[in-house]
């Protein structure tokens, strides 16, 4: 597994160790695990922006459902739940 570093000021360190150190709290990681895990966070924000751009995309291009077809899928949701 390769190695990386990183530069954090003094707060942001003394941050990190306090959420290392706080057997209280449920991200009791070690820091590995924890910069893997905001890792991970940034990358399903960055997939869930990219999304809801490709949305507004279709939106604008006026790709989407038509006025009858959203009214028909309302209707599926409601019969069907």
């Amino acid at each position: 597994m390769p190695k990386i570093s990183i530069y954090l000021d003094e707060k942001k360190l003394k941050q990190i160790e306090q959420l290392i150190n706080n057997d209280s709290d449920l991200m009791n990681f070690s820091r590995s695990a924890l910069i893997g895990y905001l890792i991970e966070q940034e990358v399903a924000r960055f997939d869930k922006r990219k999304m809801v751009e490709a949305a507004e995309a279709i939106d604008e291009l006026d790709l989407g459902w038509s006025e009858k077809e959203q009214e028909c899928a309302i209707i599926d949701a409601e019969a069907f739940g």
